[in-house]
C-alpha cells in the first residue's frame, strides 16, 4: 500500500487582536484559509464608564500664602482606564510573541484605541507587526468576522518601519 504525503508546507498561525476600548478578542488565524480560533477574550467595563464614575477623589489642593487653589490630575480617569486596558492587552500579546507562538501579528482596533495599543506595544510584538488597522470588528462573529478580517488585512498597507 502506497501512502501519499502532502508536499504543502504548513503555514504557521498568525495572531489577530480585534479590540475596542472595552472589549478585545485574541485569535490564531490560518494565513492560508483565514480560519480563526479565539484564544482569549477580554472585557474592560471601566472603559465605558464616565470619568466622574471612575474618579471619586476631589482634586488636590495647593496653598500659596493666604490663597488656595485646586488642581486637576494630568490624566483624566477615563483615559487612565483606556491606557490600563491597552497595557494589559499588549502585555498578553508580547508574552505570546516572546514564546514564539506566531510569526506575525495583526491588530484591528477602533480609533483612537489603536493608538493606545501601539503606544504600549512591546519590542517583540513591534517586530512581528504585519498590520495595524483602525477598524472596530468586535461585534462580528464566525465567518462574518473571518471575511471582514481577511478583507481589512488585504486592504491594509504594511506599517511603517520602526526607527
Amino acid at each position: 500500500m502506497m501512502t501519499i504525503q502532502s508536499m504543502r508546507k504548513v503555514q504557521p498561525l498568525e495572531a489577530v487582536l480585534v479590540a475596542n476600548a472595552s472589549r478585545a478578542r485574541l485569535f490564531e488565524r490560518d494565513a492560508d484559509n483565514g480560519a480563526m480560533r479565539e484564544t482569549a477574550s477580554f472585557v474592560h467595563p471601566q472603559s465605558r464608564m464616565k470619568g466622574a464614575e471612575l474618579g471619586r477623589d476631589r482634586p488636590g489642593q495647593a496653598f500659596k500664602g493666604a490663597a488656595r487653589t485646586a488642581y486637576e490630575p494630568h490624566t483624566d480617569p477615563h483615559h487612565k482606564e483606556l491606557a490600563e486596558f491597552a497595557r494589559e492587552l499588549m502585555q498578553r500579546v508580547e508574552e505570546e510573541a516572546l514564546q514564539r507562538r506566531f510569526p506575525r501579528v495583526a491588530i484591528l482596533a477602533s480609533n483612537p484605541f489603536l493608538g493606545e495599543l501601539k503606544a504600549h506595544m512591546g519590542p517583540t510584538t513591534g517586530r512581528l507587526l504585519a498590520a495595524a488597522v483602525a477598524l472596530d470588528l468586535t461585534e462580528y462573529v464566525n465567518g462574518n468576522l473571518e471575511r471582514r478580517v481577511a478583507q481589512a488585512l488585504a486592504d491594509a498597507s504594511p506599517p511603517p518601519a520602526a526607527s
